[in-house]
């Protein structure tokens, strides 16, 4: 049986590769002027930055989990204490990671040729000051989140649903299997049945039989019988 830790851990070194992606793509069109193209590119760009961070964030909460139960006793999950060590760090590198992504992300970008977009449909803009420029990366983020919980709840709710389709079938099933051993139970008490009224049958069949030619044999005897007794009379009365 795989390891939990070791199937999640690949989907999130694949996914950092990506997130390594496009943050280098991020950070070549924040770097500059960007002309209208370009502007909507770094829109697509820093959402989609946004969204695998925050699907790594997610993973590793998971992958947690799994070593803070496994910390208290390693040796029931066939785990030795240095390995506990390794997938801590593990984690504790794959957030660090994130964090300094998302700090680099939250920094003012570079002038555009035109004003900045918000990164959704009817979000607010944030105007300059004297200060700089600041992006709405924190309510983008937050919109991520919340649609990433919205998507979560409606797979828990359909796995719910799959899981009591599977528990009826399951026990439909079971009804099934105790009808079919009811009725096996009843065709071997048929077939034991059906034996002793042939056995019964045969039985009968050499009794008539029998008794067919015991009858046979006694007839011939009364005939010659009487036949004998015929020839006597006739005799007498011949000779008398």
């Amino acid at each position: 049986m795989s390891d939990p830790f070791v199937v999640v851990q690949e989907d999130v070194v694949s996914a950092f590769e990506q997130a390594k992606t496009l943050y280098a793509s991020w950070k070549g069109l924040n770097s500059k002027k960007r002309s209208p193209q370009e502007e909507n590119e770094y829109q697509f760009v820093t959402d989609e930055l946004y969204s695998t961070l925050t699907s790594i964030s997610n993973d590793l909460e998971d992958l947690q989990e799994t070593v803070d139960v496994a910390r208290d006793a390693p040796a029931d999950y066939g785990l030795s204490a240095a390995q506990i060590g390794e997938r801590h760090n593990f984690i504790a590198g794959r957030r660090k990671t994130i964090e300094d992504m998302r700090h680099f992300l939250a920094q003012p970008d570079a002038k555009t040729s035109q004003p900045a977009k918000a990164p959704f449909s009817g979000a607010p803009h944030h105007h300059t000051d004297a200060r700089g420029s600041h992006r709405p990366h924190a309510a983008e983020f937050d919109g991520h989140q919340e649609q990433h919980q919205i998507l979560m709840q409606q797979q828990d709710e359909q796995f719910d649903a799959m899981l009591d389709t599977v528990r009826n079938l399951h026990g439909i099933a079971g009804t099934m299997n105790t009808e079919l051993d009811d009725q096996a139970i009843l065709l071997d008490e048929v077939g034991t049945l059906v034996d002793r009224i042939q056995t019964k049958l045969a039985s009968a069949r050499r009794k008539v039989d029998k008794f067919l030619r015991e009858s046979n044999g006694r007839s011939i005897c009364i005939v010659l019988a009487m036949f004998a007794a015929i020839l006597v009379l006739l005799m007498l009365i011949i000779f008398t």
